[in-house]
């Protein structure tokens, strides 16, 4: 078994806010980067973590998913035409900040209304999208939904009348991003939270094992130059800084069997997002121009539509409890059940990160001026099995 060395997460959470006020980053832009960022960690999601293919690094060296951002604004909340809708233009700000102030918004609305919704345009990347539908459910009276848009790293799928191939007549640039849906739904134990992109899985993956300079271990997954599966992170591009020649591209969710499946949701959540000021044409991938910002969409709806908040709250366990006795196999689990063991994990004997993820966070430390003091609490196994992101 491998081990790794595990750090405190408020040794983490300090030493990212050091990097990124470093970088010029406002306390409270800061705070909002360096929760979402560890939050991904403690839950296993490293794909989406401090030193993830988006995290800390991205953020100091203003590449990547970072390109946009912009730190001497705020955002704007627009006039609302309906109670229960708000519009937000982040104005190119960290996407972690413009999601702190959209859920707390939407939280506000559906706590008068019983349900809200906030959009967010002219936005950049906001990390793992569970975090956001977590945070909404985390009290225990609302559920959260969240979607994104991304960067255009898939190819719109074709159609097969034999159903065994939709591959073929695949777009020949990429046009789709991975654009993500998270659900939280809170109950007496916590929190269940579905999180899913709608391609085989988030780009950031990729972008991870290319950095650490390690093959992939899911199929399907990674397209190649001609649309052929790959493990080489190198056939998605050759190098992390050099986005502009993307060669290979994402399966959209289903790949080659269902992927029709995967793509018309990826499409869907563009339009939705379109409604609300998201972009209508092509996020290109290695830009820094504006054409390049995003949007999000954050929902809120009150658990006690016909029950009392601990009424409802029990519902959920007894659906959960009847699954468990009575349909669980011996690998069954729910949605979220893995992120939730991994964030006990963490909380409890530290984050375990291997060597490729401290080697970028000591390049970030080092990018700023600054020397890599993050010292482990302790080196030893970890359950890689609840890690595995």
């Amino acid at each position: 078994m491998e081990e790794r060395d595990h750090f405190k997460p408020e040794d983490v959470y300090e030493f990212s806010m050091r990097v990124l006020l470093a970088t010029g980053y406002e306390e409270k832009m800061a705070e909002s980067t360096a929760f979402a960022l560890l939050d991904a960690d403690m839950r296993g999601i490293f794909s989406h973590g401090t030193a993830g293919g988006t995290g800390l690094e991205e953020a100091v060296k203003r590449s990547g998913i970072t390109a946009t951002v912009r730190l001497d604004t705020e955002p704007e909340v627009l006039p609302q035409k309906y109670p229960t809708i708000a519009v937000i233009n982040a104005n190119g700000v960290p996407g972690h900040y413009s999601s702190d102030i959209a859920v707390e918004l939407v939280k506000k609305i559906a706590r008068k209304y019983g349900y809200g919704k906030v959009y967010v345009f002219n936005a950049n990347h906001y990390g793992a999208a569970g975090v956001w539908s977590r945070k909404i459910a985390l009290d225990g009276d609302l559920k959260g939904v969240s979607t994104c848009t991304t960067v255009a790293v898939a190819k719109v799928m074709g159609d097969d009348s034999e159903r065994l191939d939709y591959t073929k007549g695949a777009g020949r640039v990429n046009r789709l991003g991975t654009n993500p849906t998270a659900i939280s739904i809170p109950y007496p134990g916590g929190v269940l939270t579905f999180d899913t992109a709608w391609t085989r899985m988030a780009v950031s993956y990729c972008l991870q094992h290319l950095k650490a300079g390690k093959m992939l271990k899911v199929p399907q997954y990674i397209a190649d130059k001609n649309y052929k599966s790959t493990l080489d992170p190198r056939d998605f591009t050759p190098f992390i800084d050099d986005l502009d020649n993307v060669k290979g591209s994402v399966f959209p969710l289903g790949s080659t069997l269902a992927g029709y499946k995967g793509d018309a949701m990826l499409r869907f959540i563009e339009i939705d997002n379109a409604l609300g000021g998201g972009p209508i044409v092509q996020i290109p991938l290695g830009s820094k121009e504006v054409s390049r910002r995003i949007s999000h969409t954050f929902e809120a709806q009150a658990i006690d539509i016909l029950y009392t908040k601990e009424e409802a709250l029990e519902r959920v366990r007894e659906l959960m409890w009847d699954y468990e006795e009575n349909y669980f196999g011996p690998s069954s689990r729910w949605p979220g059940e893995r992120a939730e063991k991994a964030r006990q994990y963490s909380e409890k004997e530290g984050i375990p990160y291997n060597e490729g993820q401290i080697n970028t966070l000591r390049r970030a430390a080092e990018h700023v001026g600054l020397s890599f003091d993050l010292k482990p609490v302790v080196r030893k196994t970890y359950p890689a099995n609840i890690f595995n992101k």
